[in-house]
């Protein structure tokens, strides 16, 4: 069992519940007792406890932030709660609660991008993975080697690679461009692909 199944079973379902409650009632504002029902209603445990996994991760980081909860526009808040309920890969899970905390904590910023809930419910967790790397590599790396490598890496083959540099490309992250020196070309996160990616990353410390 997970740390936050067992500390959910430590404390009692209903404690959990009254705990995501009062944060999702700083997220939502005026709405928030419809809000509250639509989280307590006719859904499977599976998809509830999920939910609670989403808010109590994104209310922790943004304590870790130093941030305060702001409302978050219903057309964001209202994806995440409703799509990443239904994700059950650990890795992606915390990025739907990254994307909520960031949310939450900007805004007016790109963070609420209304695309971005979809955005994430349509990558596959190897995708994300993939991104990461990439991300890590300053942003873009010779196709070809990429693609070599990471296919080795996680032992798919490279037709698969492919398949997710489709899907990528399909939702505007990344891109494969001309560079000299790099005759199958050059595979770079798009500058859209990094706002994405900043947003589903946990928010950063406050400074002031």
């Amino acid at each position: 069992m997970d740390p936050l199944s067992s500390e959910l079973a430590k404390k009692g379902i209903s404690a959990a519940v009254e705990s995501a409650k009062e944060f999702l009632s700083k997220l939502a504002g005026p709405a928030a007792e419809e809000i509250g029902l639509l989280l307590q209603g006719q859904v499977k445990f599976y998809r509830f406890r999920n939910q609670l996994r989403i808010l109590e991760r994104a209310e922790e980081m943004l304590k870790k932030s130093g941030r305060a909860p702001k409302a978050v526009p219903y057309r964001t808040l209202l994806p995440i709660l409703e799509t990443g309920a239904t994700e059950d890969d650990e890795s992606l899970s915390i990025k739907w609660a990254a994307l909520l905390a960031n949310a939450a904590a900007e805004p007016e910023s790109m963070a609420s991008h209304p695309s971005f809930p979809r955005i994430l419910s349509e990558i596959a967790p190897v995708e994300a993975q993939l991104l990461d790397v990439l991300l890590s590599m300053d942003g873009d790396a010779g196709w070809n080697s990429f693609r070599t490598d990471f296919a080795s890496d996680r032992q798919v083959p490279e037709c698969e690679i492919d398949r997710y540099y489709g899907n990528l490309f399909r939702l505007g992250l990344i891109r494969i461009g001309s560079r000299e020196g790099f005759p199958k070309g050059v595979v770079s996160v798009s500058p859209f692909g990094k706002a994405f990616l900043s947003a589903c990353s946990p928010p950063e410390r406050n400074a002031t």
